[in-house]
């Protein structure tokens, strides 16, 4: 194309700036650029792409990231759209301040809203805001879906799972959660950040904009009109309506119910057995003191044989259903509970990955049966705090394989620990126990990086062996009144 080389060797003597927008793949920088060798050392190429990994081929020397306009910039951005002024009109404030919590700095979001509302009486306002709470404005969902249509099935589904379920949830263990569904999480989660549809923050926390968030639960809205035939499940009433009539069908991957916005739901052994797909099913409180008034009935017989992660707040039962088939099971969940203690069969711990009874107040040393620790094998976190029953922990607790942090915060008749051969644990929680000595084999973990013994009044003194702890960082001794004297060699750690 002599066209094209003419231009090449006439730019190749000249300073020019390039800017490509909106690249989608490495193979349009390469037909349209060639080598980058005919370039002037003074050139400069700006490049936009919704796809860091574009950016990586091309071996950029620097890498910007988009970020959200301030307050000020982005109510005057709207402003000029809305009431084409660089402000608002005073009686449209306060509806202004809301559109933009909601935009949360997004450029788009507030032209096409401000366009949108232009010259509307406030009561358009107050309704097209309310509105917006459910549903996604179209000008804003066609352009943020281009990034989600360039998802494989997989990274779709890892996107639609944040969205509806797990926006600030811990990415470790949500990752084998992924793993467990055949998401290939390394991959998906890798390419969802690079497209910048989601955000791993500072505390390995999975983090979603509102607005893409509103994206991925629009979509699965948009899956059927009947609440019953959408993959995903997590307004209110949309679950009552499905779990009251027995509705639900083998199209229901995940239920997650706020107990807090129903007064009761009714349930039979049936009510799952249609949900074949069931893999996630939560049931939490949002009220503030964390209380669950939420009456729930026929619990003992249900069957969720497909469920890999449950959480069920305040699981009113002392037991968990005998009947229940949970092979698949690998997180259980069940803070502020009545329960007094777990399943006696071992096929229902044989992939159990995180164990969270926090705040059991009846639970019982028979729960931990000695004889079923060995089949915990695959246990990483185990949380019992708050277990004001709780007694004594069996012996084997600390030699499990993979548990990497133990809880027994608030468990205030523990008064002792159980010897340790070997461990892996990372993080161990003693807060408000009743010890009053750890174990001389406290040496032998290895990799215990904290402890927290903060608030332990009847702990007396602490071994010699604690200073052999190489990877010990952070120990707490608040509130530890009863503490005469510590080893010589604590002294160089940090106290807490």
């Amino acid at each position: 194309m002599p066209y094209i080389d003419l231009n090449f060797r006439r730019v190749s003597r000249m300073k020019v700036l390039i800017v490509f927008d909106d690249v989608t793949c490495f193979s349009q920088l390469e037909s349209l650029m060639g080598s980058l060798d005919w370039l002037t050392p003074v050139s400069r190429i700006i490049l936009t792409t919704r796809n860091k990994q574009v950016l990586r081929n091309w071996v950029v020397s620097k890498i910007y990231e988009m970020e959200a306009l301030e307050y000020h910039d982005a109510l005057e951005l709207f402003s000029r759209h809305a009431f084409k002024q660089n402000h608002p009109d005073v009686v449209y404030e306060e509806l202004s301040s809301k559109v933009m919590k909601y935009a949360q700095g997004v450029p788009l979001a507030l032209k096409v809203l401000g366009c949108f509302l232009y010259k509307r009486e406030k009561e358009f306002w107050e309704s097209a805001i309310d509105k917006l709470q459910r549903i996604l404005h179209p000008t804003i969902l066609e352009v943020l879906k281009i990034s989600y249509d360039g998802l494989d099935d997989k990274e779709k589904n890892i996107f639609l799972d944040v969205a509806c379920f797990f926006q600030g949830e811990h990415v470790n263990p949500i990752m084998k959660f992924f793993n467990a569904s055949g998401f290939y999480p390394e991959i998906g989660i890798s390419v969802l950040v690079d497209k910048s549809l989601i955000a791993i923050d500072s505390h390995k926390k999975i983090t979603m904009h509102d607005l893409l968030q509103e994206l991925g639960r629009e979509i699965v809205r948009q899956e059927s009109i009947n609440p019953e035939n959408r993959s995903r499940l997590w307004h209110h009433e949309d679950i009552y309506e499905v779990l009251t009539y027995n509705t639900g069908t083998e199209k229901i991957e995940g239920i997650c119910l706020d107990l807090s916005k129903v007064k009761e739901i009714p349930l039979n052994p049936n009510t799952f057995a249609k949900m074949r797909k069931l893999r996630f099913l939560k049931f939490y409180s949002s009220s503030f003191n964390g209380e669950n008034k939420c009456k729930v009935s026929h619990l003992q017989d249900l069957r969720f044989a497909e469920v890999k992660y449950l959480h069920w707040h305040g699981y009113p039962l002392k037991s968990l259903p005998s009947n229940h088939s949970a092979e698949k099971l690998m997180f259980l969940e069940v803070p502020n509970s009545d329960i007094e203690q777990l399943w006696n069969s071992v096929k229902h711990y044989s992939k159990l990955n995180q164990l969270i009874h926090a705040a059991c107040k009846k639970l019982i040393a028979k729960t931990l049966n000695p004889t079923l620790i060995p089949h915990l094998n695959k246990l990483v976190i185990l949380n019992l705090s708050g277990s004001k029953s709780l007694k004594s922990l069996p012996a084997g607790i600390f030699n499990l394989e993979f548990l990497t942090e133990l809880d027994l915060s608030g468990c205030s008749k523990l008064k002792r620990l159980p010897e340790i051969s070997s461990g892996n644990i990372g993080q161990l929680f003693l807060s408000g126990t009743a010890i009053e000595e750890l174990p001389s084999s406290f040496e032998l973990l290895l990799r215990l990086w904290l402890l927290d013994l903060s608030d332990c009044k009847r702990l007396k003194s602490l071994p010699s062996s604690l200073c052999k702890l190489k990877s010990l960082e952070l120990l707490s001794l608040r509130g530890c009144s009863n503490l005469q004297r510590l080893p010589d060699r604590l002294a160089s750690y940090r106290r807490h």
